[in-house]
């Protein structure tokens, strides 16, 4: 298998603000909606839908964050990787594994509702137990241990909508799982 770095160059992946390295491949600007005919928590117009590859490798993390859009990930090459999701609604801790081997329980495509708090990280990098508990593993080489895919979200994903996720917002919102956020968030 080609290094992260081959891969990123041959993709023309650049780093995420959220973490990782993305590109964008598509924007379907077939139909255009306008922010009158969307939900409040849009900020601007925008296309029906983007598509972006997305890297993240050993030793980084996707940083919380939200949208207003669904986002669909989709596994392409590499390691397994853990999305994270806490959702206000139930205030409730989710992971789910995106990955090559489905008898594992690894899923090859899994959708992010709008509006809920998610990030990702390398499965292999920490442990997580049940209660949310976050130990990290022995570091690992990032040239050899990543994970490419690509992420779809509908309506189009516009960086007006994204919020990073604060630290001490979100721990005074989701308490039980400080020890997740803290590896998921810069501190405030």
């Amino acid at each position: 298998m080609a290094s992260a770095s081959e891969i990123a160059a041959k993709l023309d992946l650049v780093p995420n603000p959220e973490g990782g390295l993305y590109t964008e491949t598509f924007r379907d600007t077939s139909i255009f909606l306008s922010k009158s005919q969307l939900p409040p928590h849009y900020k601007v117009d925008r296309p029906v839908s983007t598509c972006i590859y997305f890297m993240l490798q050993s030793g980084n993390v996707s940083r919380l964050h939200r949208i207003p859009c669904a986002e669909t990930w989709h596994f392409y090459l590499g390691e397994p990787l853990t999305i994270v999701e806490l959702d206000e609604k139930d205030e409730k801790l989710k992971l789910t594994c995106l990955g090559p081997d489905l008898g594992d329980n690894q899923q090859v495509q899994y959708t992010v509702p709008p509006y809920v708090w998610f990030g990702a990280f390398p499965t292999k990098d920490f442990h997580i137990s049940s209660d949310g508990r976050a130990a990290k593993a022995e570091p690992r080489d990032a040239e050899c241990h990543y994970s490419l895919v690509g992420c779809t979200c509908a309506p189009a994903f516009q960086f007006q909508d994204f919020e990073l996720g604060k630290h001490s917002e979100l721990v005074s919102t989701f308490p039980n799982y400080e020890p997740i956020i803290s590896f998921l968030t810069n501190t405030d």
